[in-house]
């Protein structure tokens, strides 16, 4: 078997068989505007939040749930404090004006 031709043949391969999404597509654009260093490292830290997913996944969701439940009331006023002040501030803002319809003359 000649080896070098299979290497080709497996980097082919797995470059058509890697699915492309949306960060793969980032990888893609900051590896074609920034270098191959800054690629990689969007690469690597794709693959790092991936990782964290897994272990989460992996360690199982129920120390997170517990936390979340155990923080529930300051979650809970925290958010409610959030949407008063996004409230607020909208009704501060000045109202958005139309502008005025434009009055068109007939074309003869």
């Amino acid at each position: 078997m000649d080896f070098p031709l299979f290497l080709k043949a497996l980097v082919i391969g797995l470059s058509i068989a890697a699915p492309v999404g949306p960060i793969g597509l980032l990888c893609i654009q900051r590896t074609l505007a920034h270098g191959r260093t800054i690629g990689f490292l969007s690469g690597l830290g794709a693959a790092l939040a991936d990782a964290c997913y897994g272990a989460i996944g992996a360690f199982g969701v129920s120390a997170v749930v517990s936390t979340m439940v155990a923080a529930r009331v300051p979650l809970a006023l925290g958010g409610a404090a959030f949407l008063a002040w996004m409230g607020v501030q909208l009704l501060r803002a000045p109202a958005a004006r139309r502008p005025a319809p434009r009055k068109t003359r007939p074309r003869h």
